[in-house]
């Protein structure tokens, strides 16, 4: 997805969540001159992506671990659980919240790291990015800067789903999504999470219809 066609979802939850768009830019600003010396080239996510069917695991349970020839894209506090299991996705799609030297791990094993800024996590941003090992990709929900990108999607889950549509997956398949009972991090605000996931679910079914790309949930 592109930024103009992001725009009216931005300024819509901007609005309807009370963001600071500027706040917003500041992080992405900062998270530009954090991953100098580590930032990705796109390219390597799109010989990653395209034209493979793309597993994005969320933080709800899920029992089937078998991935095929799919390439697997952790969201956010997922990478947890799977660094439990031994693991190794093949993206991680963070924010920086829940174990991040987990994340760190999963990086460190090869896993590209997508990592996200908004304006609520500049101190994790300036804590956490110069452990991450290169390639990085740095994604922001405002309007994309140089080497800081926007694929769409507002929660770690829906940022994955739009990135593997954005890089040409054939299908995507979602596993440990769960919009109506958040799990994972422990959650300071239920109320906040659940109009968070209200957002990621209207947003997935959004990309489904204007995509034409296959998104199946899951239950296992």
């Amino acid at each position: 997805m592109e930024w103009n066609d992001w725009k009216h979802w931005y300024d819509q939850i901007v609005a309807n969540m009370g963001l600071d768009p500027s706040k917003d830019m500041e992080s992405a600003i900062l998270l530009r001159s954090l991953e100098a010396h580590r930032v990705g080239n796109i390219n390597d996510l799109d010989r990653l992506i395209r034209g493979r069917e793309a597993i994005v695991l969320g933080p709800a349970p899920f029992s089937d671990t078998e991935f095929g020839e799919a390439v697997v894209i952790s969201a956010g506090t997922t990478t947890d659980r799977l660094a439990e299991m031994d693991i190794w996705p093949d993206i991680i799609v963070t924010d920086l919240d829940g174990n991040v030297p987990a994340q760190v791990e999963a990086n460190s094993k090869g896993a590209i790291a997508v990592i996200h800024a908004h304006g609520d996590n500049m101190d994790a941003i300036r804590e956490w990015v110069p452990r991450f090992s290169p390639p990085i990709i740095g994604t922001t929900q405002n309007e994309p800067i140089e080497d800081v990108y926007n694929f769409g999607g507002f929660t770690d889950g829906d940022r994955s789903v739009f990135m593997a549509a954005h890089f040409g997956a054939t299908r995507i398949i979602l596993r440990g999504f769960d919009f109506d009972n958040p799990t994972g991090k422990p959650i300071l605000n239920m109320a906040l999470k659940k109009k968070k996931l209200a957002y990621a679910k209207q947003l997935i079914e959004y990309l489904a219809k204007s995509s034409g790309i296959e998104i199946i949930q899951s239950t296992e």
